[in-house]
């Protein structure tokens, strides 16, 4: 049938992997080019053995469908090339590609052919998804909840958790030779921007970080249940989660020292008027506050566990380190407050990512 068909041939994508089979493939991936994947799903359409519609999708939507932040419907309705072919899989050829022809809109428009709404079908692909990049790592990440917890309570938690994730990520992403020069200098923009000399607003330090990952990096709440007990799942980088849990624990074993720390350096900041907005750029770096700031910037970072060498070569200034450390504390001292009064505990996850212990003592 294939070779007596007329068809307009526009041109091909090479076959990456079957998603979905059900008796047959229901949803395969398709490569289109650097930033172009096509998603196909199988069609009843006349004239062909093996019918797929596809839509030509970017690399990041690919991100935010395989972390379900959008269905498999909204990839058919706004692809970001605004581009959707007609397909035959039986048409594939020894090397894996296949030819294309631009689907015409009576047939990418069709409600047969679209997917139905509301299904998120990344989280039942019955075949290994294809990795691109950036999602490769990550994992689910299990927490019980008990007690009662208001819907600011889970706002809350899970702020935190991203907070001290995006942290981390931030200095992860500054120190990897994979980044580019471009990312790392809006790295250092956010790790060094004047609106960070007022304590309130290192909301928007967290919120700069936050808007420098790809989806593929972002941590995202899979699922909550709110029960007593119940339970929250969320999703990331597999390295940065684990940073996040080692900061957990260590802060558990050893709070009442790094509370110290903290207490001795705010009060030192504060006494020297250094706390408020407009007194970054007063102090030489000989100057013998400056030297005391950084020496107890060390302090501080080895006990919470953190690296303090990339983030003073993100901010070139010990003062804005002091001040990226105490911020980095409070969030800290707030998270594990949830494990503290009994309301949240980690459990290990039963599935084929991997899982990360998180809790004080998990």
């Amino acid at each position: 049938m294939a070779d007596t068909r007329q068809r307009w041939k526009e041109n091909s994508a090479k076959y990456v992997s079957t998603l979905v089979y059900l008796d047959e493939p229901q949803v395969v991936m398709l490569d289109h080019g650097d930033d172009a994947k096509i998603i196909g799903v199988a069609i009843n359409k006349e004239g062909y053995d093996s019918p797929f519609l596809g839509a030509e999708i970017s690399f990041s939507q690919w991100e935010r469908y395989n972390r379900q932040f959008v269905d498999l419907h909204y990839l058919f309705l706004l692809p970001k090339w605004r581009r959707w072919y007609i397909f035959d899989l039986a048409d594939q050829d020894e090397s894996g590609r296949i030819p294309l022809e631009r689907a015409e809109e009576p047939d990418y428009r069709n409600e047969k052919y679209l997917p139905t709404q509301g299904l998120f079908w990344a989280r039942s692909h019955t075949e290994d998804d294809p990795v691109f990049g950036a999602s490769a790592g990550v994992v689910s990440q299990k927490f019980l909840i008990d007690g009662t917890w208001d819907p600011p309570d889970i706002s809350q938690f899970f702020a935190r958790i991203n907070d001290i994730y995006s942290f981390f990520l931030g200095i992860e992403k500054f120190q990897s030779k994979r980044t580019s020069h471009q990312q790392k200098r809006a790295l250092v923009n956010a790790f060094t921007d004047n609106t960070l000399h007022s304590g309130f607003n290192y909301v928007n330090f967290y919120g700069d970080l936050k808007g420098l990952v790809t989806f593929g990096e972002r941590l995202a709440m899979q699922a909550i249940v709110k029960q007593s007990p119940g339970y929250v799942d969320v999703e990331g980088k597999a390295t940065t989660l684990n940073e996040v849990a080692a900061a957990l624990a260590n802060f558990d074993k050893n709070q009442e020292a790094i509370k110290a720390e903290y207490n001795m350096l705010r009060k030192f900041l504060s006494k020297s008027k250094l706390l408020k907005a407009g007194n970054i750029d007063k102090l030489e770096k000989n100057d013998p506050i400056f030297v005391f700031i950084r020496e107890h910037n060390r302090t501080l970072s080895k006990s919470l566990g953190v690296d303090v060498e990339p983030v003073d070569k993100l901010t070139n200034n010990a003062l804005t380190t002091a001040k990226i450390l105490l911020a980095h504390y409070r969030r800290l001292e707030r998270y594990h407050m949830f494990f503290v009064e009994g309301r949240a505990q980690s459990k290990p996850v039963a599935a084929s990512s991997p899982s990360i212990d998180a809790a004080p003592g998990a």
